[in-house]
């Protein structure tokens, strides 16, 4: 860095004072900021504005393709379920199965002292139960534990 001279001495300054700490003569006043750090700070500021611009851009087009990736994504949603038959009647028909599932599996433990090992057992127990899912087509299954009786469907859960 350049630090300016005292026209009297040509001492270089090295602080912003009104005489020469050397010579002692008066110095002419100089301003507070440099033409340099005026410059800096301008290009600071455009820098800035700059920057600001490209990130809104780039927030803008982020936003307009997760909005559309949400779309197409909703679109397959429905397309999926169109295909495969999906509804919630078909939902409501599966919850319904498996809590007579649930039942014969109670009234199996009433008369034999115990839970049916699978879900085969319990269809021999009771035939006019519907041992798969209306929509997926795929089989329940029983998990038993000692505290408690499950039926798992593939699509809908478990209850």
């Amino acid at each position: 860095m350049k630090y300016p001279k005292c026209p009297s001495c040509g001492y270089e300054l090295y602080d912003k004072t009104d005489q020469c700490p050397f010579c002692g003569s008066d110095l002419p006043r100089r301003s507070v900021s440099s033409p340099s750090t005026g410059s800096s700070s301008g290009y600071r500021v455009k820098l800035i504005v700059v920057l600001s611009l490209v990130l809104a851009v780039a927030g803008g087009v982020f936003t307009f393709f997760m909005a559309m990736r949400s779309e197409e994504a909703s679109k397959i949603s429905v397309e999926i379920s169109e295909q495969h038959g999906f509804s919630e009647t078909n939902e409501r028909h599966c919850v319904e199965n498996m809590y007579r599932i649930l039942d014969a599996e109670n009234e199996y433990m009433t008369q034999n002292g115990r839970f049916a090992d699978n879900i085969v057992e319990l269809a021999e127990f009771d035939s006019t139960l519907n041992l798969v899912c209306p929509e997926s087509g795929l089989p329940y299954s029983i998990i038993n534990t000692k505290q408690s009786i499950q039926v798992r469907c593939s699509v809908h859960g478990e209850i």
